[in-house]
Parts: structure tokens; C-alpha cells; sequence
């Protein structure tokens, strides 16, 4: 510990500092000029002290610590996509980049495929399988059971979730949210065995990745658990049952420090809503799957893009993320060279930055810290607000989710087209002679 007589200066106030910072801004407003808000909602002040924190910050476990000797104390999966039109492609895909840096799967799958084919050589008991069904989930359910009975699977032996929970449904096809449900309770019985796989996954990037606040994205992302836990308690699956099945995957978006403070919150909250229902849940049991967000690129300067991907990356480790999905921006369309790049962000962060090395780094930022409690105020007033109205089922029915997060959206596109929000390679410094490299635009029609 430091000798504090080493030091010679006094110590300072807060009150102190921003006096000192009027006197610097020689007349300009300090509340205009340094003062800004993040979502909307929260107020973020120029500098953080001791002084904003009623108590001192507490690290968080993000994971169990490694099962063997000589691991790093800070553990998560690589996760590299992959899509089974031909099975012997795939295959071969999946084996060299397993070799090549990547040790997690998200396999999409339309329930036709033959898993023992495409999974050939592959030693599951090392790696995270993640399945995320294109077509029908029964059909995709199907052919996992038919992949894990073929290959006498034991449960020890597979590690991962299913990308996929009964509003997925919804979503979808705007029904069948009673047969997902039957679906759901099916899978939490067929699984039960496998206690490191997730046959249910909360996807909270629906939300991110149409334009939601992170404050939108925790709050109808929890307001989902709550509805899930009540349907699923009429088909006698329990709370805890829930819980102990249900992985989250959440999209890290541009704004770094918000997006650690988000994922960080993201845990907390499950946490406390768990003890809501009675259930005691570790935090470093909870399962967070983070993936690079698509809405925060720009199609017209996609070597930019290339940048976003790796510090989105870097704040969704931060944030505690168990397994990490860099997307290539071009997703399916991906070059070899582009996927390439996208698997080695993780190996980078990881070799050659260091993240591996300290469980919780941000924790103890004073400034962190205050945006996590925070954002924790907002979404448990918002989830309550939500509750009042009639639960997350009953906004998704009468649309008024829809219309809250095509509203944030707008505000957002709005301040980018007004250069009142600042994006490189879109409304500012955009790339030219050869270093332009759009993407071509895939218009969409809204439902």
C-alpha cells in the first residue's frame, strides 16, 4: 500500500474540480458543453470520483473458475458461425477454424441437415455447439436428439445453447407462442441430462439490432423471462427450472463504455430477478452470449466497420460475455479473408491485450461503476412500468413495443442525418479513392 504522506498535494473535491473546469471554459456553459446524455435518460457528467459512489464497487465472478490447472483466470468461447447447404463444406470449414483459433459453433439449421456429417471429428467436450434453427425448431430439436443419440453423445460431452426461445415464435410469425411453449418445456425435459447445454436462449439482440436502447434492450428482454416463467409454470416447469435452462445472448452495440455497463447489468439483473421468484442463482452461473452488433455498421465504409467489430468485441468481454460471436458484417457473404479477420479479434484481445488475465477489469471504475447503478434504476422502473401495462405479451400484442423502438430508432438515424451525432464513414470521414469499400444495400420492407 502507497504511504499517503508521499503525497504533497492536498486532496481535492469534486466541487473543487468543476470550479476549476468553469474557470477553463472562460464562459461557456459547463452543463452544454461537458454534460451529455446517454439513451435518452441518463445524465453523464464530465469526470467520476469516490464521491459519486455510496459504496465501494464489488468485482463480479463472470464464470466458475477452470476446471483444469493452467488456465487463464478470465475464460470465454470463440464463436464462429456456420451454414450447412452442403455438409462436407461445412465440415471442413468447422475443422480448420477449430484448428485455427476459433472453440465455439453457432451452427444454423433448418432441421434437414445430417449432424454426424457436418460434426465429423469434432470434440464437442472442448468446445461450445451452439444450434440456431432457420426453419422449423421442432424439426431442429429433432435432428440434435437423432445427432446425440446416433453418437451415444453423453451429456458431459456437449456444451452450448439452443439460439432460440418460444417468442422467437412471435416474432416470427406473430403466433404459435402456445406450441413454443410446449416446445420449450419438451426441451427443458429432454435436456435435463445436460447440465452445461441451454435448451432455451433469451435473444435480447431482436431489440438492439432493430434500434432499441440498451435501456429498451434489458428491460423487454427481462419483461420476456417474466412471460416465459409464467407460461411455463402452467406446463409445471418451475422458476429455477427456467433459469438453470435459459442462456442470454445480448448485442454489443458502439458505445463502449455503456455496452460494458450493459452487460454487466444484464447479469445483476437476472440475479435479482431470480431472488424475485425465490430462486438462488450464482452470478457466474448465468451464460452470456455476446455478439457484434449489425445495426452500429455502415454500409458505406465497411473497413471502418472492421475497427467497430473490435472494440464491440472488446466491450462485450469486459462486460462478462461467456462466449463472444464476432460477426462478420457481411455475415453469410463473408469472404474467407473477412471471417478470418472476425476470428482472430477474440485471439488478439486475448493473446496479445490481455483481457484473459483479470476476471473483472472494470470493475472499480468510478465511472462505470455509477452508470451500472444507473442503468439498474431505469430498467427495474421501466420493467415495472411494463408490468403495469400488462406485461411484455400484452405490448408486443397491442404493438406498443413495436412503436417504442421505432421511435428510438428514428431519433437515432435522425441525429446521424443531421451530423448531430458523429458516425466515421457515414456522416463523417468518409473513405475515398482506394480506400472505399461499400457494401451494397439489401433494402427490407417493415412489417
Amino acid at each position: 500500500m502507497t504511504n499517503q504522506d508521499f503525497y504533497t498535494f492536498p486532496p481535492s473535491s469534486k466541487k473543487d474540480w468543476i470550479d476549476q473546469v468553469k474557470k477553463d471554459l472562460k464562459g461557456k456553459d459547463f452543463n452544454d458543453t461537458l454534460r451529455s446524455t446517454l439513451w435518452e435518460k441518463i445524465e453523464i457528467e464530465p469526470f467520476y470520483t469516490s464521491e459519486d459512489l455510496a459504496t465501494p464497487g464489488v468485482g463480479y465472478d463472470f464464470h466458475p473458475d477452470a476446471k483444469l490447472p493452467g488456465f487463464p483466470q478470465r475464460l470465454w468461447n470463440n464463436l464462429v458461425a456456420f451454414f450447412s447447404e452442403n455438409e462436407k463444406t461445412a465440415n471442413e470449414q468447422i475443422l480448420h477454424s477449430l484448428q485455427n483459433g476459433a472453440d465455439g459453433l453457432v451452427l444454423h439449421l433448418n432441421g434437414r441437415e445430417n449432424l454426424n456429417q457436418i460434426l465429423s471429428g469434432v470434440h464437442t467436450e472442448f468446445i461450445s455447439t451452439n444450434f440456431l434453427p432457420t426453419g422449423e425448431t421442432v424439426l431442429a430439436l429433432r435432428a440434435i436428439q437423432d445427432w446425440i443419440s446416433s453418437s451415444t453423445l453423453k451429456p458431459s460431452m456437449l456444451r452450448g445453447a439452443l439460439l432460440w426461445n418460444p417468442c422467437d415464435e412471435l416474432f416470427r410469425t406473430g403466433e404459435n407462442f402456445d406450441s413454443g411453449i410446449d416446445l420449450a418445456a419438451k426441451a427443458i425435459s429432454d435436456f435435463k441430462d445436460f447440465r452445461e447445454f441451454y435448451p432455451m436462449t433469451l435473444d435480447l439482440t431482436r431489440y438492439a439490432n432493430a434500434g432499441a436502447t440498451g435501456i429498451q434492450e434489458l428491460t423487454y428482454g427481462l419483461g420476456e423471462v417474466i412471460e416465459l416463467i409464467d407460461k411455463l409454470s402452467k406446463k409445471a416447469i418451475s422458476p429455477a427450472q427456467v433459469f438453470d435452462n435459459l442462456a442470454f445472448h445480448t448485442a454489443v452495440g458502439h458505445l463502449h463504455f455503456a455496452e460494458i455497463a450493459k452487460v454487466k447489468t444484464l447479469r445483476k439483473l437476472v440475479k435479482d430477478l431470480a431472488s424475485n421468484y425465490g430462486v438462488l442463482l450464482e452470478m457466474e452461473s448465468i451464460h452470456i452470449i455476446a455478439s457484434t452488433s449489425t445495426w452500429s455498421k455502415s454500409i458505406l465504409d465497411s473497413n471502418t466497420n472492421l475497427i467497430r467489430q473490435t472494440y464491440e468485441a472488446m466491450a462485450g468481454i469486459l462486460g462478462g460475455a461467456n462466449s463472444l460471436w464476432v460477426i462478420p458484417t457481411e455475415q453469410k457473404s463473408a469472404s474467407a479473408l473477412q471471417q478470418r479477420i472476425a476470428r482472430n479479434i477474440s485471439s488478439i484481445l486475448k493473446e496479445e491485450s490481455y483481457l484473459d488475465k483479470v476476471m473483472d477489469p472494470a470493475s472499480g471504475s468510478f465511472y462505470l461503476e455509477h452508470l451500472q447503478k444507473e442503468l439498474e434504476k431505469c430498467v427495474v422502473t421501466d420493467l415495472q412500468g411494463l408490468e403495469e401495462k400488462g406485461g411484455w405479451l400484452k405490448s408486443f400484442e397491442d404493438r406498443s413495443l413495436h412503436t417504442e423502438i421505432r421511435s428510438s430508432r428514428d431519433t437515432a438515424q435522425h441525429k446521424i442525418l443531421s451530423e448531430s451525432s458523429i458516425k466515421v464513414g457515414a456522416n463523417k470521414y468518409l473513405a475515398k479513392g482506394k480506400l472505399e469499400n461499400n457494401l451494397p444495400f439489401k433494402p427490407f420492407k417493415e412489417e
